[in-house]
């Protein structure tokens, strides 16, 4: 809250408050729609309770003093009563105890900075300062104003609830406004001050376009209603005339149509009109006579009159200039009362020369010579203590044939009463009513008037006198709505004003209530939007830091992704030299490895003594084992580095398990064990898949059954389950009667290096790689292997792997290859070989096996000189070292292609990593075979490829010896 310390201060901040007071009243009940200047926003109560909030209990002089103030103003100015300095300072003293009472509950409920941007503080600030502290101020005004008679008790129920939703709307709708203007209002900082500005300014302009619009709408129907009603007085007040003439037609003519009348003739024939038409004060028949006429006439009147009443002397007289009964003076021209009902009251007037007074004179020679009905100028009706405007009516009638009557039916009409018996339900109690003669002296034109002081009669009659051009506006500067109508009666005319101060007839509720609730839609608006701007001052705020703590993150992150990135160059040198360790150990042992299992093998074929065969046979098995655990080596290392590659070839599931039985036959009968295969169920000879893979998974398991099994058997069960018409499952068991193993043996038995024990390792050997590369190699399969065991009982490895089945169409061309291939092994090879091989073991061992299969060879020591050969000479095949000096096979395949020599090349290499047999195919050889190879493979490869050999391009160069 602001603080305002000095004198000076105070009275600045005093003075501002009542004047912001008193301009948002006058503001107010401008916008107000009369009749009754009720107005239904009263935006000076949400600055005074927003001021005591703002500046503190002190600014309840400046809320008592505005509104006292304004008060009186309104008073002066609008109310139309006389002011009262009491009353307005009453009224002053409560609209500043309604802003105390506000303060009080809001600054006891909602604790300061209040923070207008969560809605449950909104709520507790309306609910407290727009909906309880106004019913301070409605309650005590309108008691006060009732106790001093101000408002009815039937008002005043209306006039408290008009007052109390003037003021809570007034509150919802401007504090808004005024926390734009104050921006660090109650302690609290709105947010985003221009948006919610033009916001405001928005919503406040739609607002007041549709109040506009409607407060229009209504009033073109309020101006249409006036109009009807006026058309409806209107014609009310000319058939009530016509009424008139028509009784005063009958009369004259009941009185024509006979020769001679009697009074009491005329008293019955009157007596029932005059009951039928209250507002007709007396009916009477005014004879017109000669002066030679009148001594004859008033005899006759006396006769008839004394056979009627002898009390009743008929006189004719006259009156003077002032009014007084005088002796009739003989004129051309007498218009004699002769018959008058009702007689009481009206007794003095028979006989009464009518035409001796000059204001009726007029009257009577204007019906006369028009032939119509005439009124005279309005005149004074007294009956006892009361008197009201009234109007004598003339209906001339000349004589007929047969009766020696004429003169005039006379109609004495109490204006006043006729009109409002015309007017009946029609009349509104809003509307200002005036009917006046328009041809009477100033002053005395007045037949009927409602709702119109003599100053509004004035006015109007002196708009009448206005020209035409002038008239509507003239009316319309004090009467917004106006409608004058001229009503005839008979030759003469009257006019019918009807006016009204205002635009409305009447209250227009509906109107107020839309504009109410616009207003107050307005205002709540307002406060969502205020609500909206601190949320999104908020959000924008956590979006900013949440951006700084990103942006800091992400330089953590790219940091981290630095390190990472490096982390993973290091991985990958780390993965490289590895690799490159494993090629080139691979390729260091299987190169001498080759040259022990070379030369074992040509020892062993050379038929030796027995002392010797058996020193053969122990190196020859040293060497396969030392083979297999390199092997195993490197498929461990393609699985892990995920470049393992399978095959898709049709095989025989028999040939698999027959090749399997001739393995292992012999190692199981060395050992007294009983080694059984078996097929359970349908048997499916033919599978498609990669069958080197499952003959390795196999090979794997009954290696280690019967390395684990002492006694007892090892039994392999093949089944199959079907997966539909192109799949199937090979199920295949494998059991022993073994060692076994324990539960947590098994939880590891597919760990990498892993044996049971240390002791397993040293009684039966291994690395612990082949359960893993079998595990890994079903995974890869699309399969899976698990185990049951018991330790001291056996095992069970159960190995389920999908395979395809090949279509009839394949297997027929599958066998037919097969025959081809096995005719070609049955013959003698023969060909020319060029070995390309730069160590010389190499050279002899391989030399000699390609010589006992019937092959003449030609060696070259390394790349060049094997290019260099191709070129002198023609060769049916080429078995390529990898690694040699001068030029390494790569090189060398590619020239000889580039050569345009089309020779089967054989990459003949201890590279074994599947890289190394990519690159060699990608350099244009054809295939590969690591070192150490067996006999059988190199035989399979070689008749392979020399049934496949094409003729080579031939150099020009004579042949000779390398």
């Amino acid at each position: 809250m602001f603080k305002v310390q000095s004198h000076m201060q105070k009275l600045l901040a005093t003075f501002l408050v009542s004047t912001g007071y008193i301009l948002f009243g006058l503001l107010s009940i401008w916008a107000a729609i009369p009749p009754g200047f009720a107005t239904v926003v009263w935006p000076a109560a949400g600055l005074g309770l927003l001021a005591v909030l703002l500046l503190g209990p002190f600014a309840l002089f400046g809320v008592f003093a505005g509104a006292a103030v304004l008060n009186f103003i309104i008073s002066l100015n609008y109310a139309g009563g006389e002011p009262s300095l009491f009353v307005s300072g009453m009224m002053g003293a409560f609209a500043a105890t309604q802003a105390l009472v506000g303060r009080v509950l809001i600054v006891s409920v909602i604790p300061a900075p209040v923070n207008f941007v969560r809605p449950a503080v909104v709520a507790k600030f309306l609910l407290l300062g727009a909906i309880i502290s106004p019913l301070t101020g409605a309650t005590l005004s309108n008691i006060f104003l009732w106790a001093q008679g101000v408002i009815s008790d039937q008002d005043w129920f209306k006039n408290w609830v008009s007052w109390y939703m003037g003021d809570a709307i007034g509150i919802v709708f401007i504090i808004p406004w005024l926390l734009v203007f104050t921006p660090k209002t109650l302690s609290s900082h709105v947010s985003k001050v221009r948006f919610v500005f033009y916001s405001l300014i928005t919503i406040t302009s739609c607002t007041a376009l549709l109040g506009w619009l409607v407060t229009k709408t209504e009033m073109e129907k309020h101006k249409v209603e006036f109009t009807v009603n006026v058309n409806v007085l209107e014609r009310a007040l000319s058939g009530e005339l016509s009424k008139v003439s028509d009784i005063l037609q009958a009369l004259a003519g009941f009185v024509r149509i006979q020769e001679d009348v009697t009074p009491s003739e005329y008293r019955v024939f009157t007596l029932d009109l005059l009951k039928r038409n209250p507002s007709i004060h007396g009916l009477s028949w005014n004879e017109r006579l000669e002066g030679r006429e009148l001594k004859a006439f008033e005899t006759a009147m006396q006769a008839s009159y004394e056979a009627f009443d002898p009390t009743i002397h008929f006189e004719v007289k006259g009156l003077d200039a002032k009014e007084d009964m005088v002796a009739v003076d003989n004129r051309d021209t007498h218009v004699i009362v002769s018959f008058i009902e009702p007689m009481t009251g009206n007794i003095k007037a028979l006989g009464l020369d009518v035409y001796s007074q000059i204001s009726r004179r007029k009257a009577l020679d204007n019906a006369w010579s028009s032939h119509r009905l005439f009124p005279t100028a309005p005149i004074n009706l007294v009956q006892g203590n009361r008197s009201e405007p009234g109007v004598l009516m003339f209906m001339p009638g000349g004589k007929t044939t047969g009766s020696n009557h004429s003169g005039y039916a006379t109609a004495v009409l109490k204006a006043q009463e006729m009109i409002e018996n015309a007017f009946g339900d029609s009349l509104l109690p809003t509307l200002g009513i005036l009917v006046f003669d328009p041809a009477a002296p100033p002053g005395q034109s007045t037949l009927f008037r409602q709702n119109l002081s003599g100053e509004d009669v004035e006015y109007l009659t002196a708009g009448w006198n206005k020209p035409a051009q002038n008239k509507a506006g003239f009316l319309a500067e004090r009467f917004p709505l106006n409608e004058v109508r001229t009503i005839t009666v008979g030759g003469h005319s009257w006019v019918l004003a009807q006016v009204s101060g205002s635009s409305f007839l009447y209250q227009p509720w509906g109107v107020h209530l839309l504009l109410a609730g616009s207003v107050l839609f307005a205002g709540l608006l307002g406060w969502f939007i205020i609500i909206v701007a601190g949320h999104t001052d908020e959000i924008e705020y956590q979006v900013k830091r949440r951006t700084r703590d990103l942006t800091q993150a992400n330089s953590r992150l790219v940091e981290s992704e630095y390190a990472q990135a490096e982390a993973v160059k290091d991985a990958e040198r780390s993965n490289r030299a590895k690799s490159e360790f494993l090629a080139n150990m691979s390729h260091e042992i299987r190169t001498p490895l080759n040259a022990i299992l070379g030369l074992s093998r040509l020892g062993l074929n050379q038929e030796p003594p027995a002392n010797f065969r058996d020193k053969f046979e122990k190196i020859n098995h040293s060497g396969e084992l030392l083979l297999g655990i390199i092997n195993d080596i490197l498929d461990f290392s393609k699985i892990e580095a995920q470049k393992l590659e399978l095959e898709e070839q049709i095989f025989s599931i028999k040939d698999i398990i027959s090749q399997l039985r001739d393995l292992f036959i012999e190692q199981a009968k060395s050992k007294g064990i009983e080694l059984q295969f078996r097929f359970d169920g349908k048997l499916r000879p033919w599978l498609t898949g990669d069958s080197l893979r499952l003959r390795q998974i196999l090979v794997n398991l009954l290696s280690n059954a019967i390395k684990f099994t002492s006694e007892g058997s090892v039994t392999l069960v093949c089944r199959y389950e079907d997966i539909d018409d192109h799949e199937c499952l090979l199920v295949i068991s494998v059991t022993d009667t073994g060692i076994g193993m324990s539960e947590s043996q098994q939880k590891v038995v597919f760990d990498a290096f892993t044996q049971a024990d240390s002791s397993t390792s040293r009684k039966f050997g291994g690395t612990g790689l082949g359960m893993t590369i079998s595990h890994r190699l079903a995974t890869a399969m699309d399969g899976n292997i698990s185990v049951t065991s018991r330790q001291g009982e056996g095992t069970t490895f159960i190995v389920k792997l999908p395979f395809k089945l090949p279509q009839p169409r394949e297997i027929d061309e599958f066998k037919a290859e097969r025959a081809r291939v096995r005719d070609n092994r049955e013959g003698a090879l023969s060909g020319h070989v060029l070995l390309v091989e730069d160590n010389e073991i190499n050279q002899e061992v391989v030399g000699e096996q390609l010589r006992h299969l019937g092959l003449d060879v030609t060696m070259a020591d390394n790349g060049a000189l094997a290019v260099a050969a191709t070129r002198r000479h023609h060769f049916d095949i080429i078995l390529m070292d990898i690694q040699m000096p001068v030029m390494d096979g790569y090189e060398a395949t590619r020239q000889i292609r580039e050569s345009g020599i089309n020779v089967p090349v054989i990459a003949l290499t201890a590279a074994a990593m599947v890289e190394d047999k990519r690159k060699a195919l990608e350099c244009g050889m054809d295939d590969h075979l690591s070192k150490p190879f067996r006999q059988e493979e190199m035989y399979t490869a070689l008749t392979k490829w020399l049934n496949a050999s094409k003729p080579s391009l031939m150099s020009p160069r004579d042949d000779r010896e390398t």
